[in-house]
């Protein structure tokens, strides 16, 4: 039995959904399956995309039909029964396996906590009866995980913050958000690569650019990837800021 379901998203994209919750280990073998696809991709397939839980699988309907001569969902969707049936349980083929590596870079990103950059650090710390210093040094004192990057061009999803900084999203989000604002909601921590609005509560701000449409590879993190904070003054702020308008 297949430990995963997978539904059309549209005429040309099939998502495979491998449980609900928010979990490292699935992620790492949802990366796993992705890298597999890519390496060993059915005729007219285009890209795929992971999210928390989930692997969106894009093709050319018409290539592939061209190639299989029947129904693309139902060929693809049959393709991918078979390529991801090991998710759940261990990898059948151990030697084949072991060539598959999970492209993941350990990435340390400059913060800083002071004003007028953490502007919901004092609130946030008042909601867990903890005083800001002690959210800055939970903050810091942990690498978070990279599960996805969207919402804008750039923006990393990170997990997993311990119950002590879990903190729902503004019931009014901000109309503008700066670009650098480092976040939290709920189990996640994120960064905004652009200003835009906005409601994760915004705890500082970083110098660093995560998303340069001019270089070869835009975005500075991807799925995979681990990141830890590091606090810095607003003096090594100015310093090292990338941005425009801070």
């Amino acid at each position: 039995m297949n430990h995963f379901s997978l539904y059309p998203l549209s005429e040309s994209a099939i998502t495979l959904q491998y449980g609900e919750e928010i979990a490292i280990n699935r992620h790492r073998e949802l990366l796993h399956l992705m890298q597999q696809i890519q390496d060993d991709p059915f005729p007219g397939f285009r890209e795929v995309s992971i999210a928390f839980h989930t692997l969106t699988i894009f093709f050319d309907p018409f290539t592939v039909f061209e190639n299989v001569k029947q129904s693309p969902i139902n060929y693809i969707s049959d393709w991918l029964n078979k390529k991801a049936s090991w998710l759940g349980n261990d990898i059948p083929d151990a030697k084949a396996s072991a060539t598959i590596t999970i492209a993941s870079r350990e990435q340390l990103i400059p913060v800083c906590y002071e004003e007028p950059f953490a502007f919901d650090l004092d609130t946030l710390a008042a909601y867990h009866g903890i005083d800001p210093e002690t959210v800055i040094s939970m903050h810091t004192n942990q690498s978070f995980y990279v599960f996805m990057v969207g919402f804008t061009p750039g923006f990393p999803y990170m997990g997993i913050l311990p119950p002590a900084l879990d903190t729902p999203r503004k019931a009014t989000p901000s109309l503008m958000v700066p670009a650098g604002s480092v976040g939290i909601a709920g189990q996640q921590t994120g960064i905004y690569p652009f200003t835009s609005p906005g409601g994760w509560n915004i705890i500082g701000r970083t110098p660093i650019k995560l998303f340069d449409i001019n270089d070869n590879d835009p975005c500075l993190l991807k799925a995979g990837d681990r990141v830890r904070f590091s606090r810095i003054d607003r003096n090594t702020f100015n310093y090292l800021n990338q941005y425009e308008d801070s």
